[in-house]
């Protein structure tokens, strides 16, 4: 398996208990488009996806949106600065209809006082979370535009619901650039395009085409 599969296959789970008594709490329905924290705000919550999709994005001075990750169900989101204490330095919004719950530090506190192992599986998963992300970011950096959509489809379902916009603000790139990108991909049959709707048919063909020099 090469660092790209390595990457791509390795899940940042966090301790099942957690997730279990996360999933007991009462949860707050959103519609799609609904913004549940904005950029610059004091976190006083971090969040568990029960349902649905929520995408994390940066505005730009001149108002531009960058998307910078997708959340889908089962994943916490909001937890850096839940516990720095520092302004958000994104925001998040839902992209479907979502079941959400918060989590605020009393009940952290007590789950954490109830099982004082979790605390540091917790510190541990946040660890190799941020140093994912980091490595990451480091090969996107090097990355050309089509191995950036590319590593977008892999990081996402199976079906994506994306638009071309979304997908060149997620990586960088101009609507013009993806759609080339993925006309080239349906032509190799890696993917089916549909309206609004990205299918991945060979996952590990694009994988391997991430791998190459």
């Amino acid at each position: 398996m090469d660092k790209w599969e390595l990457f791509l296959e390795h899940k940042i789970d966090m301790p099942k208990e957690l997730y279990e008594t996360f999933k007991t709490k009462p949860y707050k329905s959103y519609k799609t488009g609904e913004i549940i924290y904005r950029q610059g705000e004091h976190a006083k919550y971090f969040y568990y996806l029960k349902e649905g999709t929520v995408k994390a994005f940066v505005n730009s001075q001149d108002g531009l949106e960058k998307i910078l990750t997708t959340y889908k169900a089962g994943e916490i989101f909001g937890e850096a600065s839940f516990f720095d204490g520092f302004p958000r330095i994104s925001s998040a919004k839902t992209f479907s209809k979502s079941s959400i719950i918060a989590i605020n530090k009393a009940d952290i506190i007590t789950y954490f006082q109830e099982e004082p192992f979790l605390a540091l599986n917790f510190i541990e998963n946040l660890s190799r979370k941020v140093r994912m992300l980091s490595s990451e970011i480091d090969n996107i950096s090097f990355l050309s535009a089509d191995k950036r959509v590319a590593q977008y489809l892999l990081n996402s379902t199976s079906l994506i619901s994306s638009t071309h916009e979304d997908i060149g603000r997620a990586v960088g790139a101009s609507r013009v650039t993806v759609s080339r990108a993925l006309n080239k991909f349906s032509k190799y049959k890696w993917i089916e395009t549909k309206y609004r709707e990205i299918v991945i048919l060979d996952r590990a063909a694009l994988i391997k085409f991430l791998a190459k020099d």
